[in-house]
Parts: C-alpha cells; structure tokens; sequence
C-alpha cells in the first residue's frame, strides 16, 4: 500500500472510531432519560459528546499551508541539517503527537528517501507506532553518518565561550546540543554543561 493509501485508511479508522464514541454516548443519554422517566426520577443532563478524534485530513492540510520543503535523499550533510531543522520547528510549532509527527514528516520524502522510508516501513511489523527518537535514529543512521555525530559528540564537549558573546556561545551550544541528547539527559545536566563553559568572570 502506498503512503496515500495508508492515510486513507488511517483517516477512515479515525473517522469510524469517532462516529462510534458519539453514537454509544448518544444511546447512553437515550437510555438514561428512559430510566429516568420510569421511575420518577428528574432527567439528567445529557453527557457532552467526547471531542471526536482528530481528522488526519485535517492534520495533513493545516501542515500543508505552512508549505513545508521536501527531501529527496541528499547526503551534503549541511542541507540534512538545515530541512530536519526546519521540519522539527514547524512541527514543534504545530504540536502534534509524535506517531502524528513521524506521519507529517514522511509526506515530505520524495525520490530516493521516499524509496528508503517504504523500505524501512516494509521491515517492521504492521501495525508498528513510531516514535519520534526512534524515527528520528533511523533517519540519522541513512543520512547522517556515525563520523559526523562523534566530531559533534567531541565539538560539544570542548566546546568554550572564549571570544563569543553569550548570545553566540548560547547559540552554538544549542546546536550542538542537538547531537548530544544522550550527555545532556535533563535540564540540570545540560545547565552544568553550558555553564562550565562560560567565561569565569560571567559564571
């Protein structure tokens, strides 16, 4: 099945899921005025209607007019950066879900990425649900190689303000910061981190 089939059915599971949730609480109201008519009882309120599922259409449109950038497969390092960069800002803006994210992202794959990706989805079971990390270390491992991430790994943990104001030290720390996720587990750690390498006069 290809991905714009796969969207289809996902959107028509969606769908069926919510019309079924409005349909049992409608005949639960139904059925709670009846009893309550036999016996004496005041009516109660009829129960709000669950907000349906979210419509994958809907997802897919309001991601479209953003007019995200596609990707065909490039490995020039610097052009994978700078479109994953742009995707995870858009898609951090938009706040969906990560399995949401992972489905948005994958429109994106033209060519030979969209060839890689109907590969990777053709190794795993089924009814898989992908996470964000584990999307994003399958992209990595295709586009970014294992030498890049280490001279990152090591740029990240040398890295001083030295001349660098502390807007441009902040910066440069973020982005590397991207690369380190696992030196940097939480908040704390990545405070500690940021400022050791500060200028002694400003830490």
């Amino acid at each position: 099945m290809d991905q714009m089939g796969q969207v289809l059915l996902l959107m028509q599971q969606q769908q069926m899921m919510a019309l079924n949730m409005q349909q049992q609480q409608q005949m639960m109201a139904t059925l709670m005025r009846a009893l309550a008519q036999n016996f004496g009882m005041p009516e109660p309120e009829a129960p709000s209607l669950a907000t349906p599922m979210t419509n994958t259409n809907n997802l897919y449109e309001r991601f479209q007019r953003h007019r995200p950038c596609t990707f065909e497969g490039t490995y020039r390092l610097e052009e994978v950066k700078y479109w994953l960069n742009r995707v995870i800002k858009l898609l951090r803006s938009l706040h969906y879900s990560e399995v949401e994210n992972v489905e948005l992202i994958s429109y994106l794959f033209e060519k030979e990425a969209d060839l890689w990706w109907e590969s990777v989805l053709r190794s795993i079971f089924k009814n898989h649900i992908w996470t964000w990390e584990a999307f994003k270390a399958r992209f990595n491992e295709k586009y970014i190689p294992q030498s890049y991430q280490h001279e990152r790994d090591n740029e990240f943990l040398r890295l001083q303000q030295g001349r660098m104001s502390v807007a441009q030290y902040e910066n440069h720390f973020t982005e590397l910061s991207r690369y380190a996720s696992e030196m940097i587990a939480n908040e704390a750690i990545k405070m500690r981190r940021f400022t050791a390498g500060l200028r002694n006069a400003i830490r």
